[in-house]
């Protein structure tokens, strides 16, 4: 369908949509308490009516709807109605979804082959939200705040309570950061717990033991220790051999640049305390010296010489051959897979996460893919859906303290059992048969799986990895300390034409900044050129950019609440 044409046909959707919000403005299903949908059985027939009258009110629709729904592929499993989870949320809500999947691989081609096309799924769901806004913003989707106001009061109380920002002087919001540049909202989003890390540093600790050095806090403490993996022979072969610090996973210069957080640096937009306004580190002195750290590890062959050329198997096979003292990866799969392949040659090798830097001023950095609480856009409610009343119900179903058990922990009695009243998941989990970790296994069975808006918790991925992955455990509590910063910037959301002129921009700053960055750090280019670098990124249109993004920060802010 043409753009065109989902506008024209969405006054008359629309029209019947308000007649079915009218009537369905009762009494929503959340006001029984946490569950007022699990436990109870199917009260319906083949076609969808209705048994028993009296358990109508246990699910969202007293008859069986289908919603087609877009989502993406899962990797090792492929999302659908076979998956027990959504066998058992269908029997709780009565609601079938019909699954359209996108490849994990270049998702949005795909995406936006199906916005262009003639007949939208009922349910849109995407991770890229200024992809998600954009078509929003074009009609293509419900705005959903007076849904989320009158049919979802779980979502609503998410959406309420902000968690504080350890930088700025006040809270940060969930309305702000899901609205909209046009001040709507399109998306049920996916709130992740203030305890979700990404990538960490990843240290040998056994090589740290050997040579009789503690644990890096400081800058000048990293130096000492990579010196020291350089120069002592810390893997015992007789040869200089040990790369100090390697690149890890994903893009090579970003998993090496957050070390000048150290620095008191940022690495990219950040919101400046003292004036309340976004600001640029890459053209701030603290970022010169960060970048003169980073060079000086490079001179004395302590970074990796070919970081911007390594592929992930080199990383892994440096690592696990026993060469690699510290790499930025994620926890399960970057630390968990060098960890396995070195403990086969000796069951004392070991990576284990190190906690961020302290920076001059005494603050820790958590890294920009370590985050606290998230909010990632997740589900649409498309201009065509017939029931939006009953599709917001079902997004609030997972927001309620059983709809989010069911997402997170599966079915009672197959997947986990209650032991001093907390969910903890069986051996078909913990020790699978079928020989699954227990991220596989979840997964497998539909658990954590993208289909579905919830907030997510931190227990159960701790139950998960406390045994499989004791590193993924370590990072949790070292990224949980108090006192660790956040990277202090809210998502922000902008108009169609912002988004346009922004995306440009950016698209012009990185393609001057991001290889006069790797010059700097392998000496190519001198730091006394500092100043035209700094030149150069104002020129590709930086006061621009920061007025866009203070412009959509003010709007976040009233929209705030």
């Amino acid at each position: 369908m043409k753009r065109k044409r989902i506008i024209q046909f969405s006054c008359i959707i629309l029209s019947l949509w308000m007649a079915i919000f009218v009537v369905g403005c009762s009494k929503t299903n959340s006001g029984k308490g946490d569950n007022p949908i699990a436990g109870k059985t199917s009260a319906s027939d083949e076609k969808g009516n209705s048994k028993d009258k009296s358990e109508l009110s246990s699910y969202i629709t007293d008859k069986k709807r289908t919603l087609s729904i877009l989502t993406t592929e899962w990797p090792g499993a492929q999302v659908g109605n076979d998956m027990p989870l959504y066998q058992e949320l269908e029997r709780r809500t009565n609601i079938h979804l019909d699954f359209q999947l996108l490849p994990l691989t270049d998702p949005l081609e795909k995406f936006n082959l199906i916005m262009g096309s003639d007949k939208l799924p009922d349910i849109v769901g995407f991770s890229d939200g200024e992809a998600i806004n954009k078509y929003g913003m074009e009609g293509a989707f419900i705005p959903l705040q007076d849904l989320i106001e009158k049919q979802a009061p779980d979502i609503k109380k998410a959406l309420d309570d902000p968690l504080p920002n350890e930088i700025l002087p006040y809270k940060q919001s969930g309305w702000g950061e899901a609205t909209a540049g046009d001040g709507n909202i399109y998306t049920v989003p996916l709130f992740s717990s203030s305890n979700a890390i990404g990538a960490v540093y990843a240290i040998r600790v056994d090589w740290l033991k050997k040579l009789n050095k503690k644990m890096p806090e400081t800058a000048d403490d990293l130096y000492d220790v990579l010196k020291a993996f350089r120069e002592q022979d810390p893997n015992g072969n007789q040869k200089q051999d040990e790369i100090p610090l390697v690149s890890g996973q994903g893009s090579k210069t970003a998993s090496i640049i957050s070390l000048i957080n150290a620095f008191d640096a940022h690495m990219n937009l950040y919101v400046d305390p003292k004036d309340d306004t976004i600001k640029y580190g890459p053209v701030e002195n603290n970022y010169k010296e960060g970048l003169s750290y980073l060079n000086k590890l490079y001179r004395e062959k302590l970074l990796e010489e070919d970081y911007l050329t390594s592929t992930n198997d080199q990383w892994l096979a440096r690592a696990t051959g026993s060469k690699a003292g510290l790499m930025f990866v994620w926890p399960a799969s970057g630390i968990g897979a060098a960890n396995n392949g070195l403990q086969k040659v000796d069951p004392s090798y070991k990576f284990m996460p190190m906690a961020p830097l302290k920076s001059k001023s005494g603050a820790q950095f958590k890294d920009t893919n370590t985050a606290g609480r998230m909010i990632q856009p997740r589900m649409a409610i498309s201009i065509t859906n017939k029931y939006p009343k009953e599709t917001m119900k079902l997004f609030n179903y997972c927001f309620t303290k059983d709809g989010a058990r069911l997402i997170e922990y599966g079915i009672k009695g197959i997947h986990y059992t209650m032991k001093d009243g907390k969910p903890v998941y069986t051996d078909l989990i913990l020790h699978n048969p079928d020989g699954l970790d227990p991220e596989a296994a979840r997964v497998n069975d539909g658990l954590l799986t993208t289909a579905l808006p919830y907030q997510m918790g931190w227990d159960c991925h701790f139950q998960a990895h406390a045994d499989a992955d004791p590193w993924t455990v370590e990072a949790w509590k070292i990224y949980r300390e108090p006192g660790m910063v956040e990277a202090p910037l809210p998502t922000l959301n902008f108009t169609e034409k912002e988004l346009s002129r922004k995306n440009q921009l950016v698209a012009e700053i990185d393609t001057f900044k991001d290889p006069m960055i790797d010059k700097f750090i392998m000496g190519v280019e001198s730091l006394d050129r500092f100043n035209d670098f700094v030149k150069g990124i104002k020129r590709a249109g930086l006061d621009e950019l920061l007025e866009i993004y203070n412009t959509a920060y003010k709007r976040y802010q009233k929209t705030a609440k």
